[in-house]
């Protein structure tokens, strides 16, 4: 399966890992791809929190929603229950940091969504479509 994440992708997604870990008092730890999720947020060398974090190149009022891929959310619930931890998506857009713990996330919108434009049937897939006045400011 191929792996669309870049190095722009990656550094833009540390940048907000840092900003979160500067504004909570956490540091932030890169995560296994096995865990599905993209950072874990430790407070005094233990897992507090983890976090997937998704930076888009528009603004937040480009569309009403925000699609997330359905078994990040399955793996975030799987996370939270298994281990008591709080499970947050975290989204940059070109003008706004938002957040909203993927608890509850089952309650919107789920259709089939993804990318055409790389001619890659594995880029749809069953997906929640979160409005994006969920969010809360970072």
């Amino acid at each position: 399966m191929p792996k669309y994440e870049n190095q722009n992708d990656l550094a833009n997604e540390q940048a907000v890992a840092a900003y979160i870990g500067e504004r909570h008092g956490l540091a932030m730890e890169k995560l296994n791809p096995v865990y599905r999720l993209d950072y874990a947020g430790l407070r005094d060398g233990n897992v507090s929190s983890f976090f997937e974090i998704k930076c888009r190149t528009f603004g937040r009022d480009k569309y009403d929603t925000m699609m997330i891929n359905a078994h990040k959310v399955a793996s975030a619930n799987y996370l939270m229950q298994a281990f008591g931890r709080s499970t947050n998506l975290v989204v940059r857009w070109t003008d706004y940091i938002g957040y909203i713990p993927f608890n509850g996330l089952g309650q919107y919108n789920m259709g089939m969504g993804g990318r055409f434009d790389r001619n890659d049937p594995k880029d749809r897939d069953i997906c929640i479509y979160i409005p994006v006045g969920e969010f809360k400011e970072l």
